[in-house]
């Protein structure tokens, strides 16, 4: 998302019954170590907004994602030094993306590959872009599966790309059953009911949610009327190893809970010591 868009987001106002409850409590405990993990991811994501193309940081880039019917963009490719299956999500840059932003309403998921429960349901504007590139996605990651069957898989993004990468893990962990996933969502809102939480929260992998300091996009559509809901665990921090936290529960006020923001705020546009967009292709 691009800060011309703040106005749009914020204007959600953050209602204080949403930290209120059991749920919400301060729990974090600090995890310096997993700064490294998504510094990195972060850069993936970041580079998903840059074009990159041949290389993205460790990542050779074998496909670009570009479905022009969705303005869906990414990239897919493989990590030889984390030897990892990368899919990366581009986040928000064009009005049919912040359509999709706000599209909240809820449908019942249908992909290849996917076994959803019934009663599982996410919002349209994620449903649309991911099932618009799903099929190409399990494709070159199958492709990549078989010239490099000892990787492991991975996905990725920022902000909408974040929020896409909440079903991409969904669908690579029952696609590849037998593969192990991690997967990284940076700055993400929630995009379904419980149902499909407790559907992803149960699938053999790891779902992350990386969050910068007084970043309101994960406060979205937490609230009535969406009570939509996060899944993965949360790790919060101000952009350094220092400040990383491992947050405890889906709503816990020592990270993006307790921050009193809502929206699109100036917490953002950086993560995990990145500027989403600014940095490149590659370390050097």
């Amino acid at each position: 998302m691009r800060v011309e868009q703040s106005t749009l987001f914020g204007a959600l106002a953050l209602s204080p019954l949403a930290l209120a409850g059991p749920l919400f409590q301060p729990r974090a405990t600090a995890d310096s170590g997993a700064y490294d993990e998504f510094h990195r991811t972060a850069q993936l994501s970041s580079a998903a907004y840059t074009g990159c193309i041949g290389t993205a940081f460790d990542v050779t880039i074998t496909k670009q994602i570009n479905e022009l019917s969705t303005d869906t963009q990414g990239f897919i490719g493989y990590s030889t030094s984390k030897q990892r299956i990368t899919v990366a999500m581009r986040g928000s840059t064009s009005a049919t993306d912040i359509a999709n932003d706000v599209d909240t309403t809820l449908v019942t998921p249908s992909l290849s590959g996917v076994n959803f429960p019934s009663g599982a349901q996410i919002m349209h504007g994620i449903y649309s872009p991911w099932s618009s590139v799903h099929d190409d996605v399990i494709s070159e990651v199958k492709s990549l599966v078989e010239k490099y069957p000892d990787y492991t898989l991975e996905s990725t993004g920022h902000s909408l790309g974040g929020s896409l990468t909440y079903i991409s893990y969904v669908a690579l962990a029952q696609n590849f059953p037998g593969k192990q996933i991690i997967s990284n969502a940076h700055a993400a809102y929630p995009i379904g009911n419980e149902a499909f939480a407790n559907f992803g929260a149960q699938q053999n992998g790891t779902l992350n949610r990386a969050n910068n300091a007084d970043d309101g996009v994960p406060n979205m559509y937490v609230m009535w009327p969406w009570d939509f809901v996060h899944y993965g665990t949360e790790y919060y921090s101000s952009g350094t190893a220092a400040t990383t936290v491992k947050c405890s529960g889906e709503r816990d006020t020592s990270c993006s809970a307790g921050n009193g923001q809502v929206g699109v705020t100036a917490g953002h546009f950086s993560n995990f010591g990145i500027q989403m967009g600014l940095a490149g292709c590659s370390s050097l």
